[in-house]
């Protein structure tokens, strides 16, 4: 008995001091965490202003963050996609998603009755027509690839001067293949924000860019006879573009679900497609012109400045 009358003296004593922090009149008593020099707060955790829903989802869907500066006029995605000549069936066994609903009616009906089919070109020539994915593009219905109306002109038409740069959802983004889902790649439907694209083949993706060097930055390197990831040796800042395409296109190098945001080449140890650099490496307006490190830890820091300097690349 004794012992249960002290502990219901101590814990009444323990309510009484927070309450005796408190004013009766004015609400909580401001009080300064014990031992932090920082501001006083009167509640845990402290009162924050709610944001916009709906503005944080576009921000997510679409921003790009100035990068359509390096997609475009640096790498040349859109042009490597173009000469290519990459069709909506490529593009989905390559793991991209379409937004079914931000495709125009007339294309959806004719898409939906073509992917009933065999997909092949006799049975399905709009899915193997490269201008069908410029259509999806400048529609904003390829997940993630965001065109711009660079040119002022109040439209879409990434193949008159408009750019196009890369948004979170391109690998935080699936669909719910309410349409389509190509088996181990992407799918067609309406957006799923937040999982990541295990499927996208980042890449195939990169290596279709006109000048793919632009990205050699981050891709596995060697110097000074060392270098860390999956490929036998990395590349230098002689290799070719067609060396860096191999070395994007082989899976067993850059593996399918993965986007290798570090030097090492080894990529997120999720596994999972990571889109931070993606869309935030390099950033627009010039921001994206800098060195980058290499650390040996059998040896000490190696800097590489010049040599890793992207403006070598993006010049050509």
């Amino acid at each position: 008995m004794k012992a249960a009358f002290l502990k219901m003296m101590l814990t009444a004593a323990g309510c009484a001091a927070v309450l005796s922090s408190c004013s009766t009149e004015g609400g909580p008593t401001a009080v300064a965490p014990r031992g932090s020099d920082g501001p006083a707060t009167t509640a845990s955790p402290p009162a924050h202003q709610r944001g916009n829903a709906a503005t944080g989802r576009d921000v997510f869907r679409f921003e790009t963050f100035g990068n359509e500066g390096f997609w475009t006029d640096a790498a040349r995605l859109p042009k490597g996609m173009m000469d290519a000549k990459f069709t909506p069936k490529q593009a989905l066994e390559a793991g991209l998603q379409v937004d079914i609903d931000a495709v125009d009616p007339a294309l959806r009906k004719k898409m939906e009755a073509e992917l009933r089919t065999d997909m092949s070109p006799q049975n399905a020539p709009m899915l193997n027509d490269p201008k069908t994915t410029v259509a999806l593009i400048n529609a904003n219905a390829v997940v993630g690839m965001v065109p711009k109306d660079s040119n002022g002109d109040g439209k879409l038409d990434v193949t008159n001067g408009d750019k196009v740069g890369v948004a979170c959802t391109i690998c935080h983004t699936i669909t719910d293949k309410s349409v389509f889902d190509m088996p181990n790649g992407g799918s067609i439907g309406r957006r799923v924000d937040g999982p990541a694209a295990l499927t996208l083949n980042v890449g195939k993706l990169l290596a279709m860019a006109a000048n793919s060097r632009a990205f050699y930055p981050n891709l596995q390197q060697s110097f000074l006879g060392i270098s860390l990831g999956r490929a036998p040796s990395g590349l230098g800042p002689e290799s070719t573009e067609a060396e860096v395409d191999a070395y994007l296109g082989n899976p067993a190098y850059y593996p399918v679900g993965t986007f290798d945001e570090t030097q090492d080449g080894h990529a997120p140890t999720s596994g999972a497609a990571r889109h931070a650099s993606l869309a935030d490496w390099p950033h627009g307006n010039g921001i994206f012109f800098r060195g980058e490190r290499l650390w040996d830890r059998s040896r000490s820091e190696t800097w590489c400045n010049r040599a890793c300097s992207p403006w070598r690349y993006l010049r050509r």
